[in-house]
């Protein structure tokens, strides 16, 4: 059974990975799965995170080239909020839990990018933590 949005957001105090995805789940399924979904709501997805990548161009360039007063606003309120919508959508649509996902990518990019930076022991601690999150 489905929790609604208000059981979720009473769930926990602070709103988790897991509970941001299901919070966006119940959501669609209440408000938006009837309208798309598969390859359409991927679609729809890309489309709007351009959309979005769009403002941030805007706001990148005209703090480049100088202009003054150029308000974050946008990002703030739409930008970020927006993003973690249409990752919760992609996630759901391809079967992935973000905060596995997530977990699995923070250790893969230290190991990646960082591994002169961190010890053999801080790797391999960082690492259990994340498989006993998961698990």
């Amino acid at each position: 059974m489905v929790k609604s949005l208000k059981e979720i957001l009473q769930e926990e105090e602070l709103l988790t990975i897991k509970g941001l995805q299901k919070l966006q789940t119940a959501y669609d399924q209440r408000f938006v799965a009837d309208e798309f979904s598969g390859f359409d709501k991927v679609r729809h997805t890309y489309a709007h995170m351009g959309k979005l990548l769009g403002r941030l161009a805007e706001y990148v360039q005209m703090t480049e080239d100088g202009y003054e007063n150029v308000s974050a606003e946008d990002i703030r309120t739409k930008v970020i909020p927006d993003l973690l919508v249409y990752a919760v959508w992609l996630a759901n649509e391809f079967n992935v839990d973000i905060e596995s996902a997530y977990l699995q990518r923070f250790v893969e990019n230290i190991r990646r990018l960082h591994i002169d930076e961190v010890s053999d022991e801080e790797l391999q601690e960082l690492n259990s933590l994340t498989i006993k999150r998961i698990s």
